[in-house]
């Protein structure tokens, strides 16, 4: 009956994450695909590098998020409630300074995309505050296991972030006006998501020890992904014509859907990854990572002029013979997610290194191998996406075996021992 009950919470728990996240997205593509017609190729080109920056700097709201979970699981009840307001504090904290070595290193940031103006990447700057604190209150809901309040959270943020860029895009039909639009909703979801965790956070105050030192490790890890699944918007700008970088902008949000599609499967599964279960949930977990991944460019190459057309219209029509790409692109990048935080999981800090590898092998493509077109920046990510991912592969199941073959003969040495794992 326990087993049952527990297959129940997490179906339970599992569609109510996937839900939020889902609504949470969608708000969020909302964002690309109204720019895209209200901005133009162009000015849309300027807009998908000033939100390249923005997943890039939130990878501290992510850090913040897996320590604050993995840290609150394993802290006596009693102080669960001091540890949380005080790391909502510190994400708050750590938002002010993204903000601000943000702005330190806009003059950098300007060249390199080649900006008109400040303004709106001022104003992406300002956006870490809110997208940073949102990510403590992430890890609060999520180590608490409190997944209605995380879905309240994902809603409030995601929500709130699409209806102010939305607007801003309409209403503006510039650059500027989108990003202040989502800046503004960002803040006042963050807000929301603040309120929705505050039952959370009621206690006195309870240090966290060596916080800061754990969330620096899994941000580089998590900085070294989100390198590698968005230099290739960076490098549309700094390689190709703003027209085709606008082009592979538009690509690059069907990439972000298949890669954010399965993010509610790391997000439930993460506890189990540092456990007795870890085994089976790494198999259940990929699985169902690839199994979106492949229904994703299926459907993409099946029907890519449907797909462009309803992300982009038809000013991008010259995507459609290689939209697939992106969808593969995101997909061989969901999964190389997955691997990365099963090893977070267990504070394993050598994965690092072959995330920022595939970056390298990325750049190096796109810039010495690859031609300098849309096809060939999207050939460049897909090789070093596939490549990661099939090295986490063969990694994850030697681990697997190993843990396999160690369990057995744990069980034979000492019969009736044995336990059915947990699901």
């Amino acid at each position: 009956m326990t087993r049952v009950s527990g297959r129940r919470a997490i179906v339970s728990s599992t569609v109510i994450v996937a839900g939020a996240l889902g609504v949470a997205q969608l708000f969020s593509y909302a964002v690309s695909v109204v720019a895209a017609r209200a901005l133009g190729p162009e000015q849309f080109g300027v807009l998908a590098a000033l939100l390249g920056i923005l997943l890039i700097g939130s990878v501290l709201a992510m850090g913040i998020q897996a320590v604050a979970a993995r840290r609150l699981v394993h802290l006596p009840s009693g102080d669960r409630d001091g540890a949380s307001r005080d790391i909502l504090r510190d994400g708050l904290v750590g938002g002010c300074a993204v903000a601000a070595a943000t702005i330190l290193v806009s003059p950098l940031l300007m060249w390199l995309l080649r900006l008109d103006g400040w303004a709106p990447l001022l104003l992406a700057a300002l956006a870490f505050i809110p997208l940073t604190w949102a990510g403590a209150q992430y890890g609060v809901a999520q180590g608490r296991e409190a997944y209605s309040r995380l879905a309240t959270v994902y809603l409030a943020v995601g929500v709130g972030r699409g209806i102010g860029g939305v607007a801003g895009a309409i209403v503006s039909g510039s650059v500027l006006g989108t990003m202040l639009g989502l800046t503004v909703g960002t803040a006042v979801g963050a807000v929301a998501g603040r309120i929705a965790v505050s039952p959370l956070a009621r206690g006195s105050r309870f240090r966290v020890e060596r916080f800061f030192g754990d969330t620096a490790h899994a941000t580089h890890a998590l900085l070294a992904l989100f390198v590698l699944t968005n230099v290739d918007v960076l490098l549309a700008r700094a390689l190709l014509s703003p027209y085709e970088a606008g082009e592979y902008g538009l690509g690059a949000v069907i990439a972000k859907v298949a890669f954010w599609l399965p993010q509610f499967v790391g997000v439930v599964a993460f506890p189990r990854f540092a456990d007795a279960r870890r085994a089976r949930a790494t198999v259940v977990s990929l699985a169902a990572v690839a199994a979106m991944g492949v229904v994703v460019i299926v459907v993409t190459a099946l029907a890519p002029g449907l797909v462009v057309g309803f992300v982009g219209g038809s000013a991008y029509a010259e995507l459609v013979p290689i939209a697939w790409m992106f969808a593969a692109i995101g997909s061989v990048f969901a999964l190389a997610q997955a691997l990365l935080l099963t090893r977070l999981a267990v504070d394993d800090r050598r994965a690092v290194i072959a995330v920022w590898a595939a970056a390298a092998l990325l750049v190096a493509l796109a810039s010495l191998i690859m031609p300098r077109t849309v096809a060939g920046l999207a050939s460049s990510a897909l090789i070093a996406g596939v490549g990661l991912g099939a090295l986490g592969v063969v990694v994850a199941a030697r681990e697997i075996r190993a843990e396999a073959a160690a369990g057995a003969q744990s069980s034979a040495s000492t019969p009736g021992s044995g336990q059915a794992p947990g699901v």
